[in-house]
């Protein structure tokens, strides 16, 4: 048994990794595999590499990379199959930026649909109905990559506790 009160640097990296696997539940758009390896990041320059390794710490940076892109990704993927063209998901990776920049991560979201669903509506000419269905493929592809990031978030958060135990 892990005696907490000896290693608080170990007590405070886990509790961080903790709240951020909770965190990514409550706030699906935060990106808690970054938490993760950030916490990891300080607890190696902390105790020196001493007992986390530049090995361990190398796969946490793979897997962090792995839940970014795939989290990228999985959304323009469900866009495309619910039918959304690629000048549609150009249009909303471009107001997309502006509503990151605008208005956080929520803006980015609505600026990524208000970009498909308008162009798929205006520039395709294309039924109410198929335009929403590629807002809506768009949407389940960043809950298919939030499933993903949290299970990759999950096995980081393992792989460090293993490590240092």
């Amino acid at each position: 048994m892990i005696d907490f009160a000896e290693t608080p640097l170990l007590a405070a990296t886990l509790i961080a990794m903790g709240v951020s696997l909770l965190l990514m539940v409550v706030i699906p758009i935060l990106p808690g595999q970054f938490l993760i390896w950030l916490a990891a990041l300080v607890y190696g320059i902390l105790s020196d590499w001493q007992t986390l390794g530049g090995s361990t710490f190398l796969t946490l940076t793979l897997l962090m990379i792995l839940a970014a892109a795939i989290d990228f990704v999985a959304g323009w993927l469900g866009a495309r199959k619910g039918g959304a063209s690629w000048p549609g998901i150009a249009i909303g990776l471009g107001l997309g930026l502006v509503g990151l920049i605008i208005f956080n991560a929520l803006g980015a979201i609505l600026g990524v649909l208000i970009g498909i669903i308008g162009y798929e509506y205006y520039g395709q000419k294309q039924e109410w109905s198929q335009a929403w269905r590629a807002g809506l493929g768009y949407l389940s592809g960043l809950l298919v990559s939030l499933v993903i990031r949290f299970a990759i978030s999950i096995v980081m958060v393992v792989i460090f506790f293993n490590k240092v135990t």
